[in-house]
């Protein structure tokens, strides 16, 4: 509002301006600085004039004059208006990518443990309890062990593990930065290798073959090698620790070239894995072959004695403490008040070695990920529903009021604009033809 007032004041000021130097200009006659005053105020006057009319004209009718074209351009154009925004909003800043990206910088398991940290004190133990202790009193443990046993083994027999395994396989490398991993490979290789003991290693390998070829075959063999390699050995033809430095050098080069991703070796086991990857999705005799393992694997392990040692060592552990005199009620129910101070220490110690192993929230993460990933893709429609909703929710004059109670300042400043660059150009005008241009055409 006081920028408005600002550019209001600047056109009533140019206004007056105009008068008194068209006044100037009849009373004080051949007068440069009347035809000055005036050039610049008459600039001044039609650009603050120009600008009031380009910016009246975007949100509303002149004057409410319907038949003066191209004004309400705002309420005119508000249906594509709605679609432009929408889609700008849906596509560009809330675009399916940039949602990803930004979802991939933040941490969804952290943040989830923020939030239960800052719940009031007990909950998460309070809520564990009401999981686990509706289940306990219930719980028959050889019979549900029998049952978890023969659904397991029947549908671990049912799935075709290869595909799973090869997609898996595939998944890994794309998502995984294979070449990263094999860096840190050849990264351990090289500070392994770059040991002085590596070459002692090699040195004492050269001399066990050394040794395994003179001993092997028959008795003048044997006598014959020797010689042959005593000879060898007094003219310097073979020097095993000569040999031992060339290996240990072309060992340092080898690992060095394999420090470049693109080398060949690098690549072929790259191509090598996917082709892997590959044979176990598509080809019926690597599916056979992994299908006739996991046959055997099924047959030859049962999963019933862990399963119920399992379930009975929780339970054991959920029901009884050392030192400690459990009530038990009729019918052997459990008595909740003293299981639910044992179970509440064991939740929280739980989600204390939860929040700090690495490798588990890593895991979530990932699964948290790809969840948000999932909806992102399926659900991103909405966000341009939204937002059509909303605005199609707004009337011309509330969608005017919104749109131009968000650029006023800017709006009038472009009105203030108008005014003092048509005043300067009005100055420069005058200085241009009177000062520049009429005497050098006198001259001429």
């Amino acid at each position: 509002m006081a920028m408005r007032k600002k550019a209001n004041r600047s056109l009533i000021l140019l206004a007056v301006l105009f008068v008194c130097a068209a006044f100037c200009l009849y009373a004080f006659q051949g007068q440069w600085w009347t035809r000055l005053l005036l050039y610049t105020a008459e600039a001044g006057l039609v650009g603050a004039l120009a600008d009031l009319f380009a910016v009246t004209v975007l949100f509303r009718h002149p004057f409410g004059w319907r038949w003066i074209p191209h004004t309400a351009i705002i309420p005119k154009n508000r249906d594509k208006l709605i679609e432009g925004v929408a889609n700008m909003v849906e596509q560009q800043l809330l675009s399916k990518d940039l949602l990803k990206a930004k979802v991939k910088q933040i941490s969804l398991v952290e943040i989830a443990i923020a939030w239960v940290d800052r719940r009031p004190g007990g909950m998460l133990a309070e809520q564990g309890w009401k999981l686990v202790s509706g289940l306990l009193a219930k719980l028959d443990i050889q019979g549900l062990s029998i049952k978890l046993d023969e659904q397991a083994r029947k549908s671990l027999g049912k799935v075709n593990l290869s595909p799973y395994a090869g997609k898996a396989l595939k998944w890994v490398m794309d998502k995984g930065n294979f070449q990263s991993w094999l860096g840190l490979v050849v990264e351990f290789a090289a500070a392994r290798a770059a040991d002085e003991q590596t070459k002692l290693v090699i040195r004492e390998m050269l001399g066990k073959e050394k040794e395994k070829f003179v001993n092997q075959g028959s008795v003048f063999s044997k006598w014959l090698k020797k010689m042959a390699v005593e000879i060898a050995e007094s003219t310097n033809s073979l020097n095993l620790d000569d040999a031992a430095e060339v290996l240990y050098d072309d060992l340092q080069n080898l690992i060095n070239d394999l420090r470049n991703p693109q080398h060949e070796l690098r690549v072929l086991l790259q191509d090598m894995l996917y082709q892997l990857a590959d044979n176990l999705q598509h080809r019926e005799d690597v599916s056979a072959a992994v299908n006739e393992w996991r046959d055997e694997m099924v047959e030859k392990i049962s999963l019933l004695p862990s399963i119920e040692a399992l379930l009975g060592n929780l339970r054991q552990l959920l029901i009884k403490e050392p030192g400690m005199q459990l009530a038990v009620q009729e019918k052997h129910s459990v008595n909740q008040a003293d299981i639910k101070q044992l179970i509440n220490p064991i939740i929280a110690s739980y989600w204390e070695w939860f929040k700090a192993n690495e490798e588990t929230k890593g895991w979530l993460e990932q699964y948290a990920q790809q969840f948000v990933h999932k909806m992102i893709e399926t659900e991103h429609a909405i966000i341009g529903v939204i937002v059509r909703r909303t605005l199609d929710s707004f009337t011309e004059q509330k969608l005017v009021h919104f749109i131009e109670s968000k650029v006023e300042t800017d709006l009038q400043r472009i009105r203030l604009n108008g005014a003092y660059i048509g005043s300067a150009l009005g100055a420069a005008f005058y200085l241009l033809l009177y000062g520049v241009y009429e005497p050098l055409l006198s001259l001429l």
